[in-house]
Formats: C-alpha cells, structure tokens, sequence
C-alpha cells in the first residue's frame, strides 16, 4: 500500500510538473511572439513589449509557486498515510527478556518470508540451517539474495512466515522472539561511532564497563593503536570517528560490542574497511575464547577460511 502510494505520488508530480512548467514557458513564448508582431508593426514601442514580458512573468511567478503546493499536498497525503500504517503495526512481544546460558545456538527450521508484494518469490524459501555454540559461520551472497533478511529474521525484527527459528543453550530450547535480543551482539555495516570520547562511545556497549574491560576488547578487536594516542581513552573523534580511518573506526566499533552480554555475534559486513592481515587476527581473536556463536554476514570470500561452515544464499527466480 505505502509502495503504492509513493509511486503515484511520484508520477504524480513529475507528470503536474512537466504539464506546469510547459504551459508557463509556452504562455511566455506566445506573449513574447505577440509583442515581437506588435512592434514589428509599429503599434508598440521596444520599452512597451520589455514592460509586457516582465508583467507577465510577474504573474507567472506567484502562479507558479501555487501550482507546485499541488505535489506538495500528495506528499502530506502519503506521509500522513505513512504515519497511519505506523501506528497500526503490531506491537513487539512484552516482557523481561529472557538471556540464555552462554554460548547460545540457532537452528532455522523450514523457514520461509517474503515481504507480501503480490506475485513475488519469497525471500528466503524453506531454509534450514543450523548455528551451533561456539562456531563460526560466514553467510555469503549477492545483493539482494536474502542476507539483510536473514539478520532481521535473526534479530526476530520480523517473523517467519513458516517455520521457526529456535534460540538454544544450557539445555534451554525456545523459538525466537524479541525477548531473546539480549543474546545477540550486532554490529551493523558502516560506521557507527559519535562525536565525544573513545570511553563515551565505549560505554554505549555496556554503561558500566570498567576501563580495564574497554581495553580488554580494543585489543581483542584489534584496536591496539588506542595505546598509542596521548590520551587513550580519552581521545575525542568528531561524529563517525572524524580523525580514525575507516577501518580504524570499525575495530572500535567492534570492540564496543564486545562489551555487550550477548553471546551470539553478528557481523554484518563489519570487516569491510580492514585489511586481510588485520582481519585474520581479528577473526582469531574472537574464534580463540569459543565463548561465542559468530555469525560473519560478508562479500569477502577470504572469510570463509576461519568458519566452520558457510551458507550461501541466491535470488529466487
């Protein structure tokens, strides 16, 4: 319905545009060619035919501007609707959430989602995979072929739409749900650091880490030049690490969900912006405790050296 929506309004006002801004320039050009005949005939001066156009398009200026409120009331209209769907969006699961004995495993059993267009191939069509504790598993595939799917469905941002995924550890088996987010430790592509200091955007992974816990996972997550910097922890970066190379801000942006609780790791293209020396070590780094589940969503195919198993997800077609 919202695609819909956007589509119309958007041909909407591309069409009312086109239709607007021919007739101006058409009224202008035929004013433009009346004057050009009147003074070629004599019956008005040059200063007569420059004081006509510039009345016109005076005119033209205001009626313009009332002309483009039209597309601007379809946007309202759509964003209206828009916040309408919003509000009718089932409410998340409520609850205490439910942290499972470390390390925790997934298992995908039959699941299938598709995002509800008419005539569209699901998303992910009857998939079965399992993620035991403690592993490693690289999810490999082109764009669009299902693994941003794969990290809500993991993240229970949505449900399947068959099938069901089920959380385990400590002999503790339950199907996912939002409560069990708590286990998860997600560090989303790009980079996520913000204006303030290295401890300040540390403590966004856990608010009462202690300095020697902060420096505990910079290390582990490779980040080992904070010991070089005159302040340490107290460095201030600009927002998204404004003084940090781009891979430099991903270490700290992994290290900062090290502080998390959770013991299921999942890494969306995190790694991107590393070099392939540093990544192996980061990858041995996080393999060497085996106290978490690492669920690696990349295009990098040097990755799968390090996991234990690797999925690859295609286009339904």
């Amino acid at each position: 319905m919202l695609r819909e929506n956007v589509i119309h309004r958007t041909k909407f006002s591309v069409a009312s545009n086109l239709m607007v801004n021919t007739g101006f320039s058409l009224g202008y050009l035929i004013a433009f060619l009346w004057g050009a005949l009147r003074l070629s005939a004599g019956t008005i001066t040059f200063g007569a035919m420059t004081a006509f156009l510039q009345l016109v398009y005076r005119i033209q200026g205001p009626a313009r501007d009332l002309t483009r409120l039209a597309p601007a009331f379809v946007g309202a209209f759509t964003a209206t609707e828009r916040l309408m769907e919003l509000e009718n969006i089932p409410e998340e699961e409520q609850g205490e959430a439910q942290m499972l004995p470390s390390p925790c495993g997934i298992r995908f059993c039959n699941v299938t989602y598709n995002y509800g267009a008419e005539g569209q191939l699901p998303t992910v069509s009857h998939a079965n995979h399992h993620f035991a504790p403690g592993t490693c598993t690289a999810i490999l595939g082109e764009t669009g072929s299902g693994k941003t799917t794969l990290i809500r469905l993991l993240l229970a941002l949505i449900k399947p739409l068959e099938g069901e995924i089920e959380i385990y550890g400590g002999g503790e088996r339950q199907v996912l749900s939002p409560l069990h987010r708590c286990n998860f430790i997600y560090v989303p592509q790009g980079n996520t650091l913000l204006s303030g200091t290295l401890r300040q955007n540390m403590q966004l992974g856990r608010a009462d880490a202690t300095d020697e816990e902060m420096m505990e996972a910079l290390q582990t997550a490779c980040a080992d030049f904070i010991e070089e910097l005159p302040k340490g922890l107290d460095t201030v970066f600009a927002e998204q690490g404004g003084g940090l190379s781009e891979g430099q801000a991903q270490r700290i942006a992994i290290a900062r969900a090290l502080l998390r609780r959770g013991s299921i790791l999942l890494l969306d293209e995190a790694t991107s912006a590393l070099d392939a020396d540093t990544e192996h070590q980061l990858l041995e780094n996080l393999l060497s405790k085996k106290d978490k589940t690492i669920i690696f969503v990349t295009h990098r195919h040097a990755v799968v050296d390090y996991c234990d198993q690797v999925i690859r997800t295609s286009r339904q077609e």
